[in-house]
């Protein structure tokens, strides 16, 4: 579990390191093979750690401490894409944002002078049908006067409503625009660097731990000196040329073609079947056994 999820981390670094190379190479062709030039010595940066460690073990010091520099070396590299994507990203989604609510801002307000400026002109419009009302009553036409009222003025009035609503509407999503923060506005400049320092700097050192973790968790291979490992034959010669000793010594007591095995050997003196087949087979040597279809035999 741990290896694939250091291993997922490690595909989030090689894949900034391919798009800030893609972004700052304007061939396409030269651009890609940079970029997959740029993944493989990053992944290369996370084995540097585990064969360092192997290094150091093995006592090749001056090895290490270079694989050492130069898994920093990318790890800064790599560092870099990462922090340089991460808020590179970020500035353009809160530009971006920005933009976008600035605009609709503009739009809303030009919205509002042209339902003030329709207000105005619907007020004097319903001025004008009410002087014209006036003047048909002085020359006694009432009823069509109280008709022009009624229809002018009613259609006066749905229309002021209707520009009223929409500079209401306007005004309450001013107020929501303006009072919203634009995007990651609310992390102020220095605490957003930190954050994408910190991040791009976890994606290196996490799963570098790991692997190093992963590689000192393994066992070490015991190497044995050669004196020892002499030491070791001759005692094994010696309980050998024992074991053969007692196997002599009770076939001696035996009569010719009696039958007897290795595990009747092996249990007699309390050992393991097969240094009681190698006894046998030094016996066979000698002549003192023989080896029939059935068996041991006495010789």
């Amino acid at each position: 579990m741990l290896t694939l999820m250091a291993v997922a981390l490690c595909g989030v670094t090689a894949v900034s390191v391919c798009l800030a190379m893609l972004a700052l190479i304007e061939d396409r062709l030269l651009a890609g093979l940079f970029a997959g030039a740029a993944v493989v010595l990053d992944l290369i940066k996370y084995a540097a750690w585990p064969l360092a460690l192997g290094l150091l073990a093995l006592g090749r010091h001056g090895s290490a401490v270079l694989m050492m520099v130069c898994a920093l070396i990318l790890g800064g590299v790599s560092g870099w894409a990462t922090y340089d994507r991460l808020m590179s990203s970020m500035l353009a989604g809160r530009a971006q944002h920005q933009a976008i609510q600035e605009q609709r801002i503009t739009d809303i307000e030009a919205a509002r002078r042209a339902d003030e400026a329709r207000l105005t002109a619907l007020d004097a419009e319903a001025r004008s049908v009410q002087e014209q009302a006036a003047a048909m009553r002085e020359r006694g036409m009432v009823s069509k006067a109280l008709l022009l009222e009624t229809s002018a003025l009613r259609r006066l009035d749905d229309q002021r409503e209707q520009a009223r609503a929409r500079l209401e509407a306007s005004s309450r999503e001013l107020t929501a625009l303006r009072s919203q923060p634009a995007k990651a506005a609310s992390l102020p400049a220095q605490l957003a660097t930190l954050l994408c320092l910190g991040f791009a700097a976890a994606l290196e050192i996490v799963p570098a731990l790991i692997f190093a973790a992963l590689r000192s968790a393994r066992p070490v291979p015991q190497h044995r000196e050669p004196a020892l490992e002499r030491v070791e034959e001759e005692a094994g010669e010696q309980g050998e040329n024992a074991l053969l000793g007692e196997l002599l010594a009770i076939v001696g007591k035996l009569e010719p073609g009696t039958r007897y095995g290795t595990r009747d050997f092996a249990k007699a003196l309390r050992i393991g079947n097969s240094r009681a087949v190698a006894a046998f087979g030094l016996a066979l040597e000698r002549g003192a056994i023989r080896k029939t279809p059935t068996g041991y035999v006495v010789a």
